[in-house]
């Protein structure tokens, strides 16, 4: 009777010992307080989206340097030399020279902000510039309007032979309120072109000095300008 008992007894002792050491197995590998994770991400995000800095703020060079745009040029010619088959131009108005000293003032800006010199008012390349904007009006939105001459000869022709570069830009925009909007709107898509695109190549180029704009509004409101510069 007693050797039954104590058989019986250390049987229940195996199982009870064996249930602990399970109980105790799963309380040393408790699972992750998914609670707690939730809270940590909460308190301490991680960013999805990279910083992205527009392309009208980062600088193409070392340089940090900032330039004074300088002041407005007063001097805004009616033509230039050059050929003129559909007569000279009007004088401008009082709204297109507002836009000439407009467009001028962006254009050193968006250098200034870069670290680069403002290019330099030069009264004969504007007058140029004007004429050709005034000639574009007539035979369409080219370079080489009226008579297939290019623009670098053209502006050769005007007295600057011998120049180590040249460059030029020609825009189109159409009528908005206020007129400016859609001139700014044009020369900023040039602008942000990137490294790759011709007109940003001019508009920061570090062997270009000289520029001239020149401006004509159609009577329809539609806004042609040419942007002329050397070196």
């Amino acid at each position: 009777m007693n050797r039954k008992f104590w058989c019986i007894m250390s049987l229940v002792l195996i199982v009870l010992l064996t249930a602990c050491g399970a109980g105790q197995t799963g309380q040393g590998t408790p699972e992750q307080p998914i609670t707690a994770d939730s809270l940590n991400i909460v308190q301490h995000p991680v960013p999805t989206t990279s910083l992205s800095i527009p392309k009208q703020l980062a600088s193409p060079t070392a340089n940090t340097q900032t330039y004074p745009t300088g002041a407005p040029p007063t001097t805004i010619p009616i033509s230039g030399i050059g050929p003129a088959p559909y007569g000279p131009p009007p004088a401008p108005t009082a709204e297109e020279i507002q836009l000439t000293q407009q467009l001028f003032a962006l254009i050193n800006h968006d250098r200034a902000v870069r670290g680069l010199y403002p290019f330099t008012w030069n009264v004969t390349l504007a007058g140029g510039a004007r004429l050709h904007s005034w000639n574009m009006y007539h035979c369409g939105f080219s370079h080489t309007c009226p008579n297939g001459e290019a623009q670098c000869v053209r502006i050769a022709n005007e007295g600057f032979a011998g120049f180590t570069d040249c460059g030029e830009n020609i825009g189109l925009a159409g009528p908005s309120t206020p007129p400016w909007a859609n001139v700014y709107a044009v020369q900023e898509s040039m602008m942000n072109e990137g490294p790759t695109g011709w007109h940003y190549i001019h508009l920061t180029s570090t062997t270009l000095h000289r520029c001239g704009v020149g401006i004509y509004v159609d009577p329809s409101g539609w806004v042609w300008f040419t942007e002329d510069l050397v070196s």
